[in-house]
């Protein structure tokens, strides 16, 4: 079944009279519960791929269609609760507040979108920062966290509001290979478990995780 259609995605901006073609058009499937890999030089617009896909950014030209409701048809309000939703990012970078804890921090989508008891939400946190192997870390502060911990905390926060799609540009980046090897374990898990992801990566050992493969070229 395709959860997610993306039709002749483009992407231009205009910077000083200039046209600077961010993504040439691309068009993909995205079937439930694969693990798909997203690959090509750098430049080549995958990140831009991925942010429209996920309804973070709007094509120029095309349509993105979630299980056959287009994207473009959506206002500003409506495609962030479906963002808070129904899908999970996690970037190369991982963003945390600094003055809220690990806990608090995972539990931040719960902020947006439909309503969950407190104790829920408590206990829903707790249970994914166990599932990455965390559940120690809870009350620390993210300065006090390595970078391969920071990025299970933002697996963590991904998961929380159990999203249908995980989005997950070069998350293993800035990664050593003990931690890239945690992420790309939990990137695994999650695909049997059924869950559908879209993998953007330059990491070789990456590319052998998934089922199937999509190649951005560079044409501009």
């Amino acid at each position: 079944m395709i959860i997610l259609k993306g039709t002749n995605l483009s992407r231009v901006f205009h910077i000083a009279q200039q046209e600077q073609v961010a993504l040439s058009p691309v068009s993909v499937n995205v079937y439930r519960g694969e693990l798909l890999i997203v690959t090509g030089p750098s430049g080549s617009g995958k990140s831009t791929l991925l942010n429209i896909l996920g309804g973070l950014d709007r094509p120029t030209t095309g349509e993105v269609l979630y299980r056959d409701q287009s994207l473009k048809a959506l206002d500003e309000p409506a495609l962030a609760r479906l963002r808070n939703i129904t899908f999970g990012f996690v970037l190369q970078s991982p963003h945390m507040l600094p003055d809220r804890t690990v806990l608090e921090n995972v539990m931040l989508p719960f902020q947006y979108g439909s309503v969950m008891p407190g104790a829920d939400q408590y206990r829903r946190a707790d249970e994914l920062l166990e599932y990455v192997g965390l559940a120690e870390l809870a009350e620390r502060y993210p300065n006090t966290l390595s970078v391969g911990e920071l990025q299970r905390v933002v697996f963590a926060r991904a998961l929380v509001r159990d999203p249908e799609i995980i989005l997950a540009d070069e998350p293993t980046g800035s990664l050593d290979a003990d931690n890239s090897g945690r992420l790309l374990a939990l990137l695994e898990d999650q695909a049997r478990r059924g869950r559908t992801i879209i993998l953007v990566t330059h990491d070789e050992k990456a590319m052998t995780i998934g089922a199937r493969h999509l190649q951005i070229d560079k044409y501009h």
